[in-house]
Parts: C-alpha cells; sequence; structure tokens
C-alpha cells in the first residue's frame, strides 16, 4: 500500500481521537502542525533624534547612517523619529511613544539625558542606548566616546599647521559635554606650543546653539578676521556656518564627529572622528543576538572609538613631520604616559 500524505495521517489521528476525546480534540490536532517553526519577528528598533537635525548635522547623520546601515543588514524593523528642539515635553511624549512600540530605542546627545532618565524606568522590558550622555539605568546602555582624546590630537594639528600663532575653538553650546572637546584641544594645542593665543567662543547657552548656522558664521569670521587661521568647530548644525566663513576668508577649519574633509578639500584641514555609526551598530547587533549590556562605556583612541581623518582631501595639508609628532602623541595617550584632561578650569583665563 501507498504511503499516506501527511494530511491522510491527521485525518486519522483526528479520527480516532474523536471516537476518543470528542471534536475539542480534532480541532486542537488540526490547528497544530508541530513541523511548522514560528517565523522570527523582526527586532523593532526606534532611533530618536534630539531634534529635526538629519541632513543638516554631521553628529545626526552618523546615526542616520548607523541604523540605516543595521536596517539593511540585520533585516530590523526601524523608525526615526524627531524630538523637538527646546521643547522637552514634547520630546519626553516621543520618546515614551517610541519605548510602547519598540524592543530598542536609541537616542543621542546630553539634552536627551535627563529625558531618558525619566523615561526608561517606566519601561523596565525595553532596551535604550543613548550615546554621549553617563547614564546608570539598568536597562540602558550608555556610550560615550573620549572625545577630549581625539581633541587632542586635532589640537596639535592647528598648532602645527597655524602660522599666526593665534587659534580658535566656537563651540555649539557651553555644557559639560564641549567642553570635554575644549579640553582636550587646548591641551592638544599646549603640547606643542604653549604660547599659542587661543580664542574660546560658545554660540549659546541654549540647544538653540546647534542650529545657528549664521551667529556661527559671524563669531567665525570675527576670528579669523583677528588673526586666528585655524577653527575647531564643535557646534552640530551651526557648524555649517564656520565652513562658510572659513572658505570665504580661504582659512583652515576642523570638523568633527564624522570625517568631513571633503566639504572643503585643502580647507578642512582635517576632522576629528567619533566612530558614531559601528557603535549604533555594535549595539543592535548586540540586541538581536540577545547579547545587549546595560551600563556605562567608553571608547577612546586605544580601540578607535575617537581618531583623527587622513585621507586624499587632505594629506597635502599635513606633512610627514606633522603625522609623525601626532602618532608620536597618539602612543603615548594609548600607553598613559600623556593623561588627556576632560574639564576646563571655569571661569575661563
Amino acid at each position: 500500500m501507498k504511503n499516506f500524505s501527511i494530511f491522510s495521517k491527521y485525518f486519522l489521528i483526528a479520527f480516532g481521537l474523536l471516537l476518543i476525546c470528542g471534536c475539542d480534540a480534532i480541532q486542537e490536532v488540526i490547528l497544530s502542525d508541530p513541523s511548522t517553526e514560528t517565523d522570527t519577528v523582526p527586532l523593532r528598533v526606534t532611533m530618536v533624534y534630539p531634534s529635526d537635525c538629519v541632513g543638516s548635522a554631521a553628529y545626526c547623520d552618523a546615526f542616520h547612517i548607523g541604523v540605516k546601515a543595521t536596517e539593511e543588514k540585520l533585516g530590523i524593523t526601524l523608525i526615526e523619529v524627531n524630538g523637538m528642539e527646546n521643547d522637552p515635553i514634547v520630546t519626553e511624549m516621543r520618546l515614551r511613544d517610541a519605548a510602547q512600540n519598540s524592543d530598542l530605542v536609541l537616542t543621542a546627545g546630553y539634552q536627551m539625558g535627563d529625558v531618558l532618565a525619566r523615561v526608561a524606568p517606566e519601561f523596565p522590558d525595553v532596551k535604550f542606548a543613548i550615546f554621549d550622555v553617563v547614564l546608570d539605568i539598568a536597562n540602558v546602555a550608555s556610550v560615550n566616546y573620549k572625545s577630549n582624546e581625539g581633541s587632542f590630537l586635532v589640537g596639535a594639528i592647528a598648532a602645527l599647521k597655524t602660522k599666526s600663532g593665534k587659534i580658535g575653538y566656537i563651540g555649539g553650546v557651553d555644557v559639560p559635554l564641549l567642553r570635554e572637546f575644549e579640553a582636550g584641544y587646548v591641551a592638544g594645542i599646549q603640547a606643542i606650543n604653549p604660547d599659542t593665543e587661543i580664542s574660546v567662543e560658545y554660540i549659546s547657552e541654549s540647544v538653540a546653539g546647534f542650529g545657528q548656522p549664521d551667529k556661527a558664521k559671524e563669531l567665525a569670521l570675527a576670528q579669523y578676521e583677528n588673526g586666528i587661521d585655524v577653527i575647531y568647530v564643535a557646534a552640530g548644525g551651526s557648524g555649517q556656518g564656520v565652513l562658510e566663513a572659513a572658505q570665504e576668508q580661504q582659512k583652515f577649519i576642523i570638523w568633527v564627529d564624522s570625517n568631513g574633509n571633503h566639504l572643503a578639500p585643502r580647507i578642512v584641514l582635517t576632522s576629528m572622528t567619533k566612530e558614531i555609526s559601528a557603535s549604533v551598530q555594535r549595539i543592535i547587533r548586540e540586541t538581536v543576538e540577545n547579547n545587549f549590556t546595560a551600563g556605562i562605556r567608553y571608547f577612546g583612541l586605544e580601540d578607535g572609538g575617537v581618531s583623527y581623518a587622513l585621507d586624499e582631501h587632505n594629506q597635502s595639508l599635513l606633512s610627514d613631520d606633522i603625522i609623525t609628532t601626532v602618532e608620536s602623541l597618539k602612543a603615548k595617550i594609548i600607553a598613559g604616559e600623556i593623561i588627556v584632561p576632560d574639564t576646563v578650569s571655569l571661569p575661563r583665563e
């Protein structure tokens, strides 16, 4: 006799159960196919930006690149949401909505720290990750970068390249996070030449400083006109204003967060890079693989978390002697021979 089909086998089983147990058993057997595997549900990930900043700030663009790359590689379900600049209530509401519909919520920036500190404890079963904020909460991965170390190196480059002996720094908002950039930058300059004249300015005392390119350009033009020939900018979308000023004056700018050397070859002296995209992908991959780890992490020069950018767009600007000196400083930082400060003395001298 020929073999029965799978359906025939289940039919006979169901008929036998009918005789023994009744109709309910038939329905249970027919609806339950032991050979069917449950499809894997994609990880639901929401990226909450501090503002509508993708496309206007290298910082946010780096996160966007990271989450989109992971969407393609790992097949996650991705939603991207903008926080409301200068409105923490609306931002908190959007973060809370994201938590209600996600397995993993990502966010970034110092302005998101207090908001996430309120929301995360309300959703203990949801995983969160925040970047550039030190936050110790049971279900939050707090990813931070030793921006002071990378800033030290670009400060050294500025000091080795300046002809006027006058160097500038323009930050978006005068807060501890950006003071880390300032502290490392100033230390790097002084490691080369302690007599360098350094001008430090911040665009605003509020988060608005990240979205005021016109004001940033005004500050940068004033610095260039006063003899400064290199400006390091850490100001989000406002950095575009400094870039415009640098191009108009044909003087140097140092970019931040991602490699911006291509934005204005031979004008962008170098860039202080943070491996944001790679870090974002690492957190998502760990979560997909059930290896999500809460807690505070730091990435610096030693593990490639920060660096300076050297490529075809700026290689002609940096001599072999400059690179040799910077690489020597980098090795000493990694070895612990140089301890880079991460705070500045207030008030500033």
